[in-house]
């Protein structure tokens, strides 16, 4: 009978044969009968021996072994005569149960901690016959050698126990009070299925934290990879959009020939389709790739102390981007061409390649625009790595100098040289980062920040050698002359990253105006193309040119307004759609004059369109450069969230509500209150919606969504916990996309005093200061609901007005 943790069946042993392997805690049963009378019997094996039931020739009994050995069956009989037969010997060998084996081979060896400080392990566990526990033990070892109580993370095992597991565990280091510089030790451990439960463990592991300039380091490295890869994304986006639209118009030419119709792809033309497919499949796994190393460049600069509100909105801006590119439509659109492939139905096939072509157009350019914005936030991002840097190089080390009179030479002379190090490679970042830079003075002022980093380090190698050699005064001094080159460094680079994000918000800011400028003046035109036909004015070769040249005109502007979006986040990508609408619209005008028989009717309204969608262009064009000029970053991703603040904290209060109302939910009277309640969730949607189509917040469509299937739920009178948790999701996810704004308000309490008239602005009284001017001060735009009552005409002449008021005063 073998022990219980074992789950095996009893089985009979032969008396006879090979030796017996048994594992610790096996019992044998004995019955048996002998021709005589026993006085005895028992089974011995050297001194042991272990005594049988006897009565009459029968015998009976059970014993564990203790030990491995010869057993042999001894049978008195009563009279003394000897019985016949052989001797019965059991040959046993007793199997004790050994304790896991536990291995940790990834990483197996110790390793630095990464900046996610969350470290992927395996667990390989082996063991006689089952794994009941397996467990990862960690303790913190501060750089002062200070040793935290272990921490014991529990590892699931599959239910059937086996023998051998192979577990993935994720050792969390955040919120344990770590330090650059600490170390955290562990190992794993695990424990069998035997009563005792015998535990065993792997060898102990060390990671060690980086110093925060190597943290700094790390994530110079990642911005540098990330843009790498959004090079080679961007490069193959394009290559990939023309190898489709090649195909497509390959296919529209053999469509045009007026042959017969082909009923099936050609195997050539099938597998050319089949390459295009499989490039844009790779084109989504780059893409995945990349936003995982955009999620931990945002994780290192926040470990860097360089992933400030502004630099981290720009990352999320780039990430949303990528979602924009990779849009569901695109996915879909693929999937269409591989059914089309599936089937080999070359109609469907072409009219899948156009579209896809159409949406890789898309995809290209809101790729290109994420590269284009990554290329200006890596610059922002590393030159505040390198200014912090350059501080912390300059503290340690005046706190070197302070301290060499009295450290041990070797020990100062080792830490001087690190600081050398660390200095070599701060001039080296300096003068990579300037050839980065546009305009030579930047570059030179960058060079020459590289060159007196080069000085320091020149002057703590000196140092360096003087300790080492015992001279410690002058080791000070020249301590003291790297010093003296280090420390103007910080607020140096400070300025420079001040002066670049004021450059390009100035940039941005007059390529805005340009812009506006230039659909005023395109307006103008079309309105008075829209005026001849609306007079009845014949629609000869003249009005045709004009509206031809009037959609060249755009067309530019479109372009230019795609380059403008490329520099700040804040030029939101869907001013280039409604410049587009209104080309389209202008062309449908074109065509409808020209025929034979001009359809002015059909022109005078293609035409209006055209104005309207200028006017929209120029009010986002208007709002856009508000923005820009009123942002604190160069790239502008800042502020491009904070438009979500005050609906996140109306979300909040409507969950509030909701929590409030739950307890009656059901009851007769609060029908009333629910109704009221969904009608302001639906303004929000409605609210989150207009953001949207603005393109003011990326993401506000699924918020608009969400909102107003909570309203239609509270519209029907279901109100539940789900509803309520529901809102709550929703109010983080808004609270995530934005910061609550904190504006100042007047003191109403506070006394007036009077005072005389002067050359000062002249104050306006809050409640019409609200009316005319935004929150920071600026002057209010009209939103596009509040011109939606006014014709295409009067829309231009309220947003030329508004232009004229945002342009800068003449000198």
């Amino acid at each position: 009978h073998y022990p219980a943790y074992l789950d095996l069946e009893s089985e009979p042993v032969p008396t006879g044969g090979d030796t017996l392997l048994l594992p610790a805690g096996t019992r044998l049963e004995t019955r048996g009968e002998a021709t005589a009378a026993l006085s005895s019997a028992a089974w011995e094996a050297g001194s042991r021996k272990q005594a049988l039931t006897v009565s009459g020739g029968a015998f009976s009994g059970a014993f564990v072994p203790a030990a491995s050995g010869e057993y042999r069956l001894a049978l008195a009989s009563v009279d003394g005569a000897p019985l016949a037969g052989d001797t019965v010997r059991l040959a046993v060998r007793v199997v004790a149960d050994s304790a896991p084996a536990v291995e940790i081979p990834v990483p197996g060896a110790d390793t630095l901690a990464p900046l996610s400080l969350k470290v992927p392990l395996v667990v390989d566990v082996r063991d006689d016959y089952g794994i009941t526990a397996v467990g990862v033990v960690s303790r913190r070892i501060s750089r002062l050698g200070i040793t935290d109580s272990a921490r014991y993370d529990t590892l699931p095992v599959p239910s059937e126990r086996p023998d051998r597991a192979i577990l993935t565990h994720t050792l969390d280091l955040n919120r344990r009070g770590l330090l650059p510089g600490d170390t955290v030790r562990y190992h794993a451990v695990a424990a069998d299925n035997t009563p005792q439960r015998q535990r065993g463990r792997s060898r102990e592991y060390v990671l060690r934290l980086p110093t925060m300039s190597e943290v700094r380091a790390a994530q110079r490295a990642a911005s540098a990879d990330v843009s790498s890869q959004l090079d080679s994304i961007a490069a193959g986006g394009r290559r990939l959009e023309r190898q489709t639209e090649d195909l497509a118009r390959e296919r529209s030419r053999a469509g045009s020939t007026g042959a017969r119709r082909e009923e099936s792809l050609s195997f050539e033309r099938s597998k050319r389709a089949e390459a295009v497919a499989k490039g844009q499949q790779e084109m989504f796994r780059q893409a995945e790739e990349l936003k995982r190393s955009l999620e931990a460049l945002r994780q290192s600069a926040e470990a860097a102390g360089v992933g400030d509100s502004a630099w981290q909105r720009q990352l999320q801006e780039i990430r949303d981007q990528l979602e924009r590119a990779l849009s569901p439509e695109l996915r879909e659109r693929l999937a269409a061409l591989q059914r089309a492939l599936q089937d080999l139905d070359a109609e469907q096939a072409k009219v899948a390649l156009e579209r896809l072509a159409e949406a890789q157009r898309e995809m290209r350019e809101a790729l290109e625009r994420s590269r284009e914005l990554f290329q200006r936030a890596a610059m922002e991002g590393d030159l505040a790595n390198l200014t912090q840097e350059s501080r912390e190089l300059s503290r340690e080390q005046r706190q070197w100098n302070q301290q060499v009179r009295a450290a041990d030479s070797a020990r100062a002379a080792a830490a001087e040289r690190d600081l050398a190090a660390r200095t070599d490679s701060l001039s080296k970042g300096l003068e990579r980062l300037g050839k980065q830079m546009d305009g030579e003075a930047r570059q030179q002022r960058l060079d020459s920040a590289a060159q007196r980093a080069q000085q320091a380090s020149g002057e703590m190698r000196q140092a360096a050698r003087s300790a080492d050699a015992g001279r410690r005064a002058t080791a000070r001094e020249q301590g003291d002359r790297a010093s003296k080159a280090l420390d103007p460094l910080g607020e140096q680079l400070q300025r420079e990253r001040e002066q670049m994000q004021q450059q390009w918000r100035r940039e941005v800011t007059q390529a805005i105006d340009q812009a506006l400028a230039e659909t005023g003046r395109l307006a103008e035109r079309q309105l008075a193309v829209q005026e001849a036909l609306r007079s009845g004015a014949e629609a000869g070769a003249e009005l045709r040119a004009e509206q031809g040249a009037i959609e060249e005109g755009v067309q530019r502007l479109l372009e230019q307004v795609r380059k403008t979006a490329g520099k700040n986040a804040l030029v939101p990508p869907q001013i280039g759609g409604a410049l587009g609408g209104a080309k389209m619209q202008m062309q449908k005008t074109r065509e409808a004059i020209a025929s034979a028989v001009p359809n002015l009717r059909e022109g005078l309204e293609q035409a209006g369109g055209a104005v309207d969608a200028l006017n929209a262009a120029a009010h986002q064009l208007l709002r856009a450069r508000g923005d820009v000029s009123g942002s604190a970053s160069g790239s502008g991703l800042a502020e491009a969230m904070e438009r979500m603040a005050e609906l996140a904290k109306q979300q909040g209060g409507l969950g509030q509500q909701a929590a409030g109302m739950l307890p009656m939910a059901g009851s007769a009277g609060i029908q009333q209150e629910l109704r009221r309640l969904a009608d302001k969730q639906r303004a929000l949607a409605e609210e989150l919606q207009r953001m949207r189509g603005r393109g003011d917040m990326p993401g506000a469509g699924e918020l608009a969504d969400e909102a107003e299937e909570l309203a239609r739920r509270l519209d029907a009178g279901r109100l539940d916990r789900q509803v309520v948790e529901r809102q709550e999701r929703l109010f983080r996810r808004m609270l995530d996309a934005g910061r609550t704004l904190q504006g100042t308000e007047e003191d109403e309490q506070k006394e007036r005093q009077s005072t005389a008239a002067g050359d000062e602005t002249p104050r306006l009284p809050p409640a019409l200061r609200a009316r005319l001017t935004a929150e920071d001060g600026r002057v209010r735009v009209p939103t596009w609901d509040e011109l939606q009552r006014f014709s295409p005409e009067e829309r231009r002449l309220v947003v030329d007005y508004f232009r004229r008021l945002s342009e800068p005063p003449a000198r």
